[in-house]
């Protein structure tokens, strides 16, 4: 196989990262497979591997003409956009407090709330989601992001279970609750009250 040949098999597997992370992108949708979207929603990674393959692609074929120079400024602009992510993901909130509850009823059924934000001080978000399920089959359910407020704003107070089947969030101003579908885990709206500072 020549150098040609071997330049085009990288750049054609270079396609192979995006297609990816599209898959993680995808199932990283509420109700998505978590396993998958955990393992597979890594854009920046995936981009920047893409942008290698290309640019190796380039280099081992060798030839100077206009395949050579589009694959090129595509592989470098992944890494550009790779490198460039990276450094702005270091300015990201940090993960303040993690909590996993399992339902009363259920230990298949998991209620999550991750804090994040730069400091105590500072405006935290609380990302409330729902887990169902166990290993490969496991899905995981957005059920709100509440903003911290002003106190009487809808601050974050609580997300818990009041039961096996319902989940309830409450802020100083008010409260949503939550019924969890027992057989797919869809968490469904049915009660609310006050002020919820949603994102």
């Amino acid at each position: 196989m020549n150098r040609v040949r071997i330049g085009g098999v990288l750049a054609a597997t270079a396609l192979l990262p995006p297609a990816v992370g599209a898959v993680g992108r995808l199932e990283s949708r509420s109700g998505g497979r978590a396993v998958v979207a955990d393992a597979l929603n890594r854009p920046v990674l995936l981009v920047g591997a893409a942008g290698v393959l290309l640019l190796a692609a380039r280099l081992i074929r060798g030839r100077r003409d206009t395949v050579g120079g589009v694959v090129t400024a595509v592989g470098v602009l992944g890494l550009l956009f790779a490198v460039g992510a990276s450094v702005l993901g270091s300015f990201q909130e940090l993960v303040r407090s993690d909590t996993r509850t399992s339902s009363p009823g259920r230990t298949d059924h998991v209620l999550t709330v991750v804090n994040r934000g730069y400091s105590e001080q500072e405006s935290n978000t609380f990302h409330i989601a729902l887990e169902t399920g166990t290993g490969l089959s496991a899905r995981r359910w957005h059920v709100l992001t509440v903003q911290q407020a002003f106190p009487g704003q809808g601050e974050f107070v609580s997300a818990q279970w009041s039961d096996a089947g319902h989940v309830r969030i409450t802020t100083d101003a008010g409260y949503r609750v939550f019924t969890v579908d027992p057989d797919s885990g869809e968490p469904t709206l049915t009660e609310s009250a006050g002020k919820v500072r949603t994102v």
